[in-house]
């Protein structure tokens, strides 16, 4: 049985002493500058409430923001016992943890679709960072990759107006990575796009999350350290000399998952 705490909130809704760390996170999940810390016993929590200035108090750096999709009230929550209670007795809820406001507000507006997997942190933004950012452009394509723990390795292109409908989809293969699925994701978008007759294509956006595979393809090189399959090093020599013989028009964006949600192109697998 775990020891008993007792939290002491100096800065919050109702300062005071808890015995239970729920009721003292309902103080402070959302409070500006609160302040408050945990102690072995009453005696100490008693005597730190009355000589703030004598302890070295915590401060609640980081807020949570707790998105109910399906539940009895849906909407937006900055406390946990709250979201909790429209989710229990709610047949198959849905929900995620965000550490934005604005990520938070934007993903409740979207649905659950755009957010699969679990709970990353994210810095807060600014509404200055959510207008530079912007939105995707539609007419345009996502490429993703997949790997797992054994290496088995494929990536695939969708348009990004309708991830429903696969461009291209290459693999399984095996000793890959996720770098190197991306890398050979995005050459393949390249090529499939130098082909088409239609130049409307040669200046299409291609967007990527991979900041590695982005900066190897403008390297013209694949940088991996791994060791991959001979299948595999066979596709990116191929791509590399791709590269370095076919110039390209096609802008090559970042996906900013932090505020689109992932990339349509993802396997859905996290």
């Amino acid at each position: 049985m775990a020891d008993q705490k007792y939290y002491v909130v100096w800065a919050g809704r109702r300062p005071g002493i808890y015995t239970s760390w729920t009721e003292a996170q309902r103080q402070i999940s959302g409070f500006k500058d609160a302040k408050f810390k945990s102690f072995k016993s009453r005696a100490e929590a008693e005597f730190a409430l009355k000589n703030p200035d004598a302890i070295e108090v915590s401060s609640k750096k980081k807020t949570y923001y707790y998105v109910v999709w399906a539940g009895f009230t849906p909407g937006v929550y900055q406390d946990w016992g709250e979201a909790k209670s429209q989710m229990t007795g709610f047949k198959k809820p849905k929900y995620k943890t965000f550490g934005s406001k604005q990520l938070a507000e934007k993903a409740f507006l979207e649905g659950p679709e755009k957010y699969p997997g679990s709970y990353k942190k994210t810095r807060d933004l600014s509404v200055a960072d959510l207008k530079r950012i912007g939105n995707p452009i539609e007419m345009s394509l996502a490429v993703d990759a997949a790997c797992n723990g054994k290496g088995v390795m494929e990536y695939q292109g969708v348009w990004t107006f309708n991830k429903d409908h696969v461009l291209f989809k290459m693999g399984p293969f095996t000793r890959g990575t996720n770098n190197i699925g991306e890398f050979l994701a995005l050459v393949h978008a390249l090529a499939y796009f130098k082909k088409d007759k239609d130049k409307k294509f040669h200046t299409m956006p291609i967007y990527s999350d991979s900041r590695i595979a982005m900066g190897w393809v403008k390297a013209k090189k694949c940088r991996t350290k791994q060791s991959p399959s001979p299948e595999v090093k066979n596709l990116i020599t191929r791509a590399e000399k791709w590269l370095h013989n076919n110039p390209f028009q096609n802008p090559i964006l970042k996906w900013e998952t932090k505020v689109w949600g992932e990339i349509p192109a993802d396997f859905g697998r996290k």
